[in-house]
């Protein structure tokens, strides 16, 4: 993203005349989730407009409006004109039915949408003086196609998010291409460098710019034998301000640290500007010399100095003045011609070196800001205390494949991820991106662990650049306090029981993505008291330790580590002594301490005979207990009645009424032994009828598979 762009991010506003791949995905991702968190249809339609409208910083005029096949436009959501007339309209009816993502440009505007259901299409329009790219345009019609189909069938959302998930991999290829490109070009410099003398190979080859700058300043010193040399350098913080740095070389540091920092004066003017070598026999003699208050030469103090060479350093591509050498002896006429061809051409090596040291410090910010982009926020759960760590290998400036992800599931269910594409570099993080994205893709469809791990693995297949890839997916089920999961090829998770015990899970249960088929699950206790640990391999193994005892280290700690206190801090200080300080590898640790806090459980076993009074007496008697009352109960009474009288007449029993309750949310659910899943837009007719109803009374509601067979829940918000 260029600075214009993050400005532009970071405001919440977007330009689309300096539209990118990185904008394109943030402003699609942004109207995705406005139109999938919308409750209806007219809603997410509002809620894209009024986004567009902010996020243009109302410089933007908009409005979505959807069309049948053979009827004219229906407007649904619009800020300023309404332009689905006239030209525009008659545009759009030529346009072939069933048309996947068209972009038009016609009578003053952009027009671009997508199919939606039934022959029903939806359109998206802004003035064309916008000059949003015809990328851009898709890629933000397939997002908000996702997010309005968010409520159809299951057909519909798997159409939209398998379109949404091509588009992000499309996206993400061609962004890794480009920096690949970018990396290409850093490295061809390089390769030229090597070719240079020992003294250009060795300072090339520094890439802390504290040690070149020192090395550089050595050399030169040595080489032009002078009594004392220094290195005045430039540097550039990160609000982009310059300030100036030194080294000294021949006499220590202290012996300057009382003198200012020294001015353009007419003697130093030609290094400074980079406009020339000065060399004099006798600086003091000089006809520049000696014309500045308020010293008018050397300040008091200063050692002697009458042999005078300086030399700019400036980098050779830019003509940038980086800083400059600065060389002096007691004794006069000490420096000769062929000092001065010395020190101009280490200043040149010097230029090159500490210009490929800043380009490598900005290309390490930039791959580990890439890594970190693609990490989650850890979402605050209820009841779970998480923290987590991704930590850039130390050495090097490529970004590795390692990820973690939080991710929140209906039910006060809670998923963890942890992952690792072997590689580095922008394509690992391109193919880590894509996984993560469809892992969290499944996850929010409700699949069980082995069915998310298992249609990942599948896609994998198809992913260029996707070698071998780990992963864990858990599950944390608060209802029933257990954890359910699957592996693929990941090294195994870690429990840590109340009494300090620590034991592994999830040892070798299957093949690494991409290469396996099938994921079993199992399913362990997780009750309050008790610690997961996640983690990828940059922990526990190094070029000076096997895994195996990498591992055994790791439940050491872990044993040790206390429960209560900074458990941030105690996690920083484990992970800096399992690393020795330092990391061949990316580290990353995901690491969640239950500690029960507000959650009520109750639930009721039930037969087909069950009176509903009996449920709504339940879950009144319930709900007072747990000081809830009001609209919560009602709508509460109404939900329970609807979901078992639905179970009663559809599923066989036995059947199961849970309630849970988390301090945020009430859930209201029914188990039964069906798998088949209802899906309220099929509910056609009165057989269903209770589906609209639960729907009407919930904040959300929906279905999830089980071994058993299903559950049917619904969700209200109480705080």
């Amino acid at each position: 993203m260029t600075g214009r762009q993050a400005d532009s991010g970071a405001a919440g506003t977007f330009d689309p005349a300096v539209f990118g791949l990185s904008e394109t995905i943030r402003v699609a991702s942004m109207l995705r989730a406005e139109a999938e968190n919308a409750p209806d249809l007219p809603t997410a339609a509002q809620a894209v407009i009024r986004r567009l409208r902010d996020g243009f910083a109302g410089r933007v005029l908009a409005e979505l409006f959807t069309v049948d096949e053979g009827s004219p436009p229906v407007l649904l959501a619009a800020d300023g004109r309404a332009w689905s007339r006239g030209a525009l309209a008659e545009a759009i009816a030529s346009r072939p039915p069933g048309e996947r993502f068209p972009v038009v440009r016609t009578a003053g505007v952009l027009a671009f949408g997508g199919p939606l259901s039934g022959g029903r299409s939806f359109w998206l329009v802004l003035p064309a003086p916008t000059e949003l790219p015809e990328r851009a345009a898709r890629a933000i019609a397939v997002s908000v196609r996702a997010g309005l189909l968010a409520r159809g069938t299951a057909a519909e959302r798997e159409d939209a998010l398998r379109e949404y998930l091509v588009m992000l991999e499309d996206v993400s290829r061609v962004r890794g291409a480009e920096l690949e490109q970018a990396a290409d070009r850093a490295g061809a410099e390089v390769e030229l460098v090597d070719t240079l003398q020992t003294v250009g190979r060795r300072l090339t080859a520094q890439l802390d710019i504290d040690t070149l700058v020192q090395d550089a300043t050595d050399a030169a010193t040595r080489g032009t034998a002078a009594a004392f040399g220094a290195f005045f350098y430039n540097l550039i913080d990160e609000y982009g301000e310059s300030y100036t740095l030194y080294t000294l070389s021949g006499i220590p540091k202290e012996t300057f640290d009382g003198f200012p920092m020294p001015r353009n004066t007419q003697v130093f003017a030609a290094t400074f500007s980079g406009s020339g070598i000065v060399r004099s026999a006798d600086i003091t003699q000089d006809p520049r010399y000696g014309h500045n208050a308020p010293y008018h030469g050397m300040p008091e103090g200063h050692l002697p100095v009458r042999s005078y060479l300086a030399v700019p350093v400036i980098t050779p591509t830019t003509r940038e003045v980086l800083g400059g050498f600065f060389f002096a002896h007691p004794e006069p006429g000490r420096f000769t011609e062929r000092h001065e061809q010395i020190a101009a051409g280490i200043a040149g090596y010097a230029a090159i070196a500490l210009d490929n040291a800043r380009l490598f410090a900005r290309h390490r910010s930039m791959a580990t800001e890439l890594a970190r982009s693609m990490l989650p926020a850890v979402p605050d759960i209820p009841g779970l205390r998480i923290v987590s760590r991704y930590l850039p290998a130390a050495a090097g400036s490529e970004v590795g494949g390692d990820w973690f992800d939080v991710i929140q599931l209906p039910g006060g269910r809670t998923a963890f991820v942890v992952g690792d594409v072997v590689g580095r570099g922008v394509p690992a993080a391109a193919v880590m991106g894509q996984m993560r994205t469809a892992i969290r893709s499944y996850a929010l469809l409700d699949l069980p662990p082995s069915d998310v791990l298992h249609n990942v693995s599948q896609l994998a297949r198809t992913t260029p650049g996707a070698k071998f890839i780990t992963c864990l997916y858990a599950v944390h089920d608060p209802i029933d306090e257990s954890l359910t999961f699957a592996n693929a090829g990941h090294l195994p998770a870690i429990l840590i029981g109340a009494d300090g015990s620590a034991r592994q899970i999830a040892e070798a249960l299957g093949m690494p993505l991409g290469v396996g088929e099938q994921y079993p699950q199992e399913q362990t206790p997780f009750p309050p008291g008790m610690r997961l640990v996640l983690y990828t391999d940059g922990l526990v193994e190094s070029r000076t330790r096997d895994l195996g005892a990498g591992i055994d280290e790791l439940l050491a700690e872990l044993r040790a580590l206390p429960e209560d206190g900074d458990l941030e801090a105690g996690c920083d200080a484990m992970i800096e002594r399992m690393t020795g300080h330092g990391h061949d590898d990316d580290v990353a640790l995901l690491y969640v301490d239950h500690r029960g806090a507000h959650r009520r459980v109750a639930s009721m076993s039930l037969t087909r005979e069950v009176d509903l009074a009996v449920v709504r007496e339940f879950v009144r008697a319930r709900l007072a207990e747990w000081d809830l009352g009001g609209e919560v109960v009602a709508s509460a009474l109404k939900i329970a009645s609807e979901l078992v009288a639905n179970a009663m007449q559809h599923s066989s029993a036995p059947l199961t009424l849970r309630l849970f309750h988390d301090g945020r949310s009430l859930t209201v659910g029914v188990a039964d032994r069906t798998g088949a899943l209802p899906h309220l837009l099929a509910a056609g007719g009165n057989d269903h009828r209770g589906l609209r109803v639960v729907e009407s009374a919930s904040a959300r509601w929906g279905t999830r598979a089980t071994p058993e067979g299903k559950i049917v829940w619904a969700e209200l918000t109480t705080g």
